[in-house]
């Protein structure tokens, strides 16, 4: 290959590229390969060697742990044998006969043998029941054990003989509490052992031998400076039941539960946690747990300290590596990103969305690009060698195109609007900027010119515009608005308000952006109502109707309310508008109104139109049911006379009065109405037979003899009262069954008042067995 025709240096390099690469290619990969071998073999080294260390430290915890429980067991055994040979002489003297004080002394004899050869005991006695007979201390005799703090009934004749060494408790203090003698601050501490003796006093107490041993001698054996105390043993005698009986370390409060251990049946077990290894050993003979704990933190540490080179070793190859990676990823990077830079320097021009047109500064066309031939039609050979006056439409402003001449004959670059014509004859508004092109010597050389059609954006702008116009005018009347306007987003927060919002609801603008409409809902509507809303909003797009809110401070209110999805060209909701008024004025003149039509405006009670829709309802549901109703009429006697002595003031407050006494004598579901003046009617539904309304019928009696006072003035009236049913043998509607009540009702006033009579609707007259007079 001709080395003549690479005439740039980038082609060269080009040329050189993949033989450089391929020759470090197999520097690196040998290289890569001797480090890993070489990493990985000083990996290995170190686990095994950890490995190993961990094994090794297992075994010497276990096998300590079972020589401690050995050494343990003999010596208590030890102990045992001296406790029997004491119980041998115990049966053997006689403490209650004349020869006592030999008896005592031969055995306080024996017990200070058995303390002077044995280092392990601090204190030994022999008690009947609690009280101390021998004491080798020469401290408690004649005095009683405190068998509560050992957890030991000493006084007790019961149990079995003969169970042989008990362990029975560890005590924080120098000897065996005494009932009733303050020890003072413990410095030791003694684990505490007893022999139950077979022999009795004359009493009927057991003889206890009692020995007090000292829980250092037994951690004492594996007390060992060096390494390995270094390693942080913790050596501890524990019992069955968990008790921690001795501890060579004051925290033994992490060891797992013993119970754990004697429940796997085994004699000697390893048991690991995150913190440290327990190695544990049960006696075969006595109920004791030998644990020895060594932690993994200080294991890990030790082993660390003894391999410091080969883990400097290691941590040098790994920096080495991380160097070596890093250089090697830093030259991959650059490589990289020439040739990015290199490609994209061939193709940006010709994939550019932007057309990028070059001429000379005889300004002819020598480049165009892709981008060219799709905004103007006009293919790359048509507009090469020729002046770019070719895409001129002659529409341009001319003052435009004398200050675009102007600027690049400064050498300045000019940006602004053309208007140019494609290939097809239409004109398009196209944002151009042209630079000018100096070389080494400071001349133009070249012209280069970037041009974007913006034909559709102008027209947005203009659309934009007249859409700005119609906004302002809707941000008008948003504004000046009377009623309240509530805009919301599709997922319900609260975009914006107007101020009529803010006067309804009490609340300012910004403490409402951002919330839920929930924020004014009162509690009235059930959500059966919101749910029928929002699927008539989603259905239809819009909701008109009434909906009770309440404002900030408070209050509730009613509103007029509608709500409507403002959608966009797609169909998708862009946000609710709700535009409501507040009506709980003319909501409440309804209601008084409404009232005033179905009710007595002076006592409350319905009126004769709501009268007259209660009676046909409970006449239609006394066919339905198969019962009873009941019509009752009934006139107060003498109100005429109290309205005329006292006045009218004194006969409005008697009939509220009566009225109120009436109405409390009656079920929830009957109905008491005043017709006018003195007149009342109540309707009785849901009853079984004629006789079922006689007690109602006297507590309305009763009802109307009530005292009322007024203004210090004290009257009464009776109340005359007649009554018909329905349904009966004819058919009747609901005047006639008052006017039946209103007959009988006569016939109860000129028959004496104070009385009702009942209708017999077969003889069309008054029953007369139907009289009750109060």
């Amino acid at each position: 290959m001709n080395v003549s025709r690479l005439k740039k240096p980038g082609r060269l390099l080009s040329f050189l590229k993949p033989i450089v690469l391929c020759k470090h290619r197999r520097l690196i990969l040998l290289f890569v390969t001797l480090f890993f071998a070489l990493l990985t073999a000083v990996s290995l080294s170190l686990w095994n060697s950890f490995k190993h260390a961990m094994e090794q430290t297992q075994q010497r915890i276990l096998f300590q742990s079972q020589l401690l429980e050995r050494s343990i067991t003999r010596t208590l055994e030890s102990v045992e044998s001296a406790m029997v040979s004491l119980d041998l002489l115990l049966s053997q003297q006689s403490l209650e006969s004349e020869t006592a004080e030999r008896s005592l002394a031969s055995l306080r004899q024996r017990v200070d043998e058995m303390i002077h050869f044995s280092p392990h005991i601090r204190q030994v006695i022999v008690t009947q029941g609690s009280q101390v007979l021998v004491d080798s201390a020469a401290r408690s005799e004649g005095l009683h054990l405190d068998s509560d703090r050992l957890g030991l009934n000493l006084s007790s004749s019961n149990g079995v003989v003969g169970q042989g060494l008990q362990i029975i408790s560890r005590v924080d203090q120098r000897f065996l509490p005494l009932i009733d003698r303050d020890e003072g601050s413990a410095r030791h501490s003694v684990l505490v052992t007893g022999l139950r003796s077979g022999h009795r006093s004359e009493t009927g107490d057991p003889y206890w031998v009692l020995v007090a041993m000292n829980p250092e001698y037994f951690t004492g054996f594996f007390k060992t400076e060096g390494p390995a105390a270094e390693l942080q043993q913790a050596i501890s005698l524990l019992g069955f039941d968990g008790e921690i009986f001795a501890s060579l370390l004051s925290d033994v409060s992490d060891l797992p539960p013993v119970s754990v251990f004697l429940e796997s049946g085994q004699l000697m077990q390893l048991v690991s946690d995150k913190e440290a290894i327990h190695a544990w050993s049960a006696s075969t003979r006595y109920p004791l747990v030998v644990s020895i704990t060594q932690s993994q933190r200080e294991l890990v540490r030790g082993w660390l300290l003894s391999h410091q080179s080969m883990l400097v070793v290691l941590a040098a190859l790994i920096v080495l590596m991380l160097l070596s990676m890093l250089v090697l990823l830093r030259e991959v990077i650059h490589r990289v990103s020439i040739q990015q830079e290199m490609a994209l320097l061939f193709k940006a021009v010709d994939q550019s969305s932007a057309a990028v047109i070059l001429t000379d500064n005889e300004q002819q066309v020598v480049y165009v690009n892709p981008a060219v031939e799709r905004l103007f039609g006009y293919p790359a050979s048509d507009l090469m060698g020729r002046n770019p006056k070719l895409l001129g439409s002659g529409q341009t402003d001319a003052a435009i195109l004398q200050q675009l001449r102007q600027t690049l004959t400064q050498g300045e670059d000019w940006e602004g609007e053309l208007v140019n014509r494609t290939a097809s004859g239409e004109h398009i508004t196209v944002a151009t900027r042209i630079s000018a092109v100096l070389d080494e010597d400071a001349v133009i050389s070249h012209f280069v010119g970037i041009m974007e059609d913006v034909t559709e954006r102008k027209q947005q702008q203009a659309l934009l515009y007249q859409q700005n116009i119609k906004l302002g005018q809707l941000a008008t009347v948003f504004t000046h608005a009377h009623e309240g306007i509530m805009i919301c987003c599709p997922n319900g927060e609260i975009l914006d308000v107007n101020e009529a919002f803010c006067q309804i609801t009490g609340y300012s603008r910004d403490e409402v952006i951002g919330q839920n409409p929930r924020l004014l809902k009162s509690g009235h509507q059930d959500s059966a109502f919101y749910a029928s809303m929002w699927h008539s909003i989603q259905t239809d797009g819009c909701w008109c109707g009434e909906v009770w809110n309440r404002r900030k401070d408070g209050e509730v209110y009613v509103e007029h309310l509608t709500i409507t999805a403002v959608q966009d060209a797609d169909g998708c909701v862009m946000h609710y508008v709700s535009l409501f008024s507040d009506i709980s004025l003319q909501k409440k003149q309804e209601i008084r109104l409404q009232k005033l039509a179905h009710f007595d405006p002076l006592t409350g009670l319905p009126n004769r139109s709501l009268l007259h829709d209660r009676l046909q309802q409970a006449m239609y549901n006394t066919l339905r049911r198969q019962r009873l109703v009941a019509v009752v009429f009934i006139d107060l006697d003498g109100f005429k006379a109290i309205n005329d002595a006292y006045g009218h003031d004194a006969g409005d407050s008697l009939l509220c009065f009566l009225s109120e006494q009436m109405q409390s004598t009656l079920r929830d579901g009957d109905t008491l109405a005043r017709l006018g003046g003195d007149e009342f009617v109540a309707v009785l539904t849901d009853l079984a037979d004629e006789t079922a309304c006689e007690a109602a019928l006297k507590r309305l009696l009763q009802a109307a003899i009530q005292m009322h006072c007024f203004k210090g003035e004290c009257f009464h009236v009776s109340a005359s009262i007649g009554a018909t049913f329905f349904p009966q043998p004819e058919t009747v509607g609901p005047e006639q069954l008052l006017r039946q009540a209103d007959q009988v009702m006569y016939e109860a006033k000129t028959s004496g008042k104070n009385q009702y009579r009942v209708f017999d609707p077969r003889r069309n007259a008054v029953l007369p067995r139907d009289v009750c007079v109060i």
